[in-house]
């Protein structure tokens, strides 16, 4: 039997956006055409014209998706308009439309973003759809994304430990080691005994002994560490 050969795409055409790694980027690296939407979005914004400003800087977005400036823009727009949320049938709707995109998470998480940021367009606090945003920008690297994400959630939910807990991970993994000390710290002091909070606690102590230089150093935190719990402690599961 001959050798199967493999399907190649045509000349020009790529790979499905769920296949493609993209790397976060800033304002300056977006194409022209792009930067001056943004700039039409920013003087509505400035001019009162919200509805604008959001589906301008949402279309942006749905491009470039890993420009985590213009999801900044967005926001700072949506809560300017501060509208009403969906209705219950939108809400149903976005419901089935996350965990979906939950279901897929792992396999396609460029198109978990996207349902997210599909969602967050009308419910810009939507819970599950901001910790959808989070993973799906964590499996693809993109760490000051899923920190935006993540504390836009927490903001929301201040004593919600899990989202807490999900930030302060975000936060270390984003080479933030203070910030993701001081969120453990802070579930702890409401929950003493909470085991993946003790978890992120140690490591975030150690991350910022090794970026002080202060791993040896005489009363060092090699003691301190030993107090912080135990050091077997599973870190927390995924956000739901």
């Amino acid at each position: 039997m001959g050798r199967k050969r493999r399907r190649e795409l045509p000349c020009g055409r790529r790979g499905p956006p769920s296949r493609r790694r993209m790397t976060e980027m800033m304002i300056s690296a977006l194409e022209w055409r792009l930067q001056k939407q943004l700039e039409g979005a920013e003087l509505a914004l400035a001019q009162g014209r919200y509805e604008h400003a959001i589906t301008a800087a949402g279309a942006v977005l749905k491009e470039q998706p890993a420009c985590l400036p213009v999801r900044v823009f967005l926001r700072r727009a949506q809560l300017a308009h501060n509208r009403r949320g969906p209705n219950i049938f939108m809400r149903f709707r976005h419901s089935c439309q996350l965990r979906w995109a939950h279901a897929q998470l792992r396999r396609h998480p460029a198109r978990a973003v996207a349902v997210a940021d599909q969602v967050l367009q009308t419910a810009m606090n939507q819970p599950m759809a901001l910790g959808l945003l989070g993973r799906a920008a964590t499996a693809l690297g993109w760490s000051t994304t899923a920190i935006f994400a993540y504390d836009c959630a927490h903001l929301n939910r201040p004593h919600d430990a899990e989202l807490a807990l999900a930030l302060g991970h975000a936060l270390l993994a984003g080479q933030q080691a203070a910030p993701a000390l001081q969120v453990a710290e802070t579930v702890l002091q409401r929950q003493p005994h909470h085991v993946a909070a003790q978890h992120l606690r140690r490591q975030a102590a150690i991350a910022v002994a090794l970026a002080q230089g202060n791993w040896e150093a005489p009363g060092s935190y090699r003691e301190k560490l030993r107090d912080l719990g135990a050091t077997s402690a599973a870190p927390p599961p995924p956000l739901r």
